[in-house]
């Protein structure tokens, strides 16, 4: 992404993101769609690389009914998507809490857990969780 794409996303969202979310995808791991497997699409999906899908992502989340996600709340403003599993299972920063964990909303089990120590760490992290899928089915 460039710097142009991510003021689009913040202006779309109105929010402001972190200095490390702006450096990471200005400087996105051009080596993890070569490691994805066939079934993954991981720019479009796990680690969105585009603006506008990032953008629908967020408002996505953001419009769906309380209970969606959380009892009787609606998808807090402060999680901020970077990406999906399939409009299912939801990658995330929380940006009230000035972490750079990643997060996962999984949509079976209505809970959240981390995906990832830091946003630095994730592109392993679905290296290694797609090379678990491919293992064990």
């Amino acid at each position: 992404m460039t710097c142009a794409e991510l003021d689009r996303i913040e202006s779309a969202l109105d929010l402001k993101l972190p200095d490390f979310y702006r450096r990471f995808m200005l400087d996105y791991p051009k080596w993890l769609p070569e490691k994805q497997p066939d079934w993954s699409d991981v720019e479009r999906w796990e680690l969105a690389n585009d603006p506008e899908r990032v953008i629908r992502f967020n408002q996505s989340v953001r419009a769906a009914e309380p209970d969606e996600f959380f009892d009787d709340k609606t998808w807090p403003t402060h999680y901020f998507v970077i990406g999906s599993e399939r409009d299912q299972n939801w990658y995330y920063l929380d940006l009230a809490s000035g972490s750079e964990t990643v997060c996962l909303f999984h949509h079976e089990e209505g809970e959240v857990r981390r995906a990832a120590e830091s946003l630095a760490d994730f592109p392993a992290a679905l290296v290694e969780w797609w090379e678990d899928v491919e293992r064990d089915g």
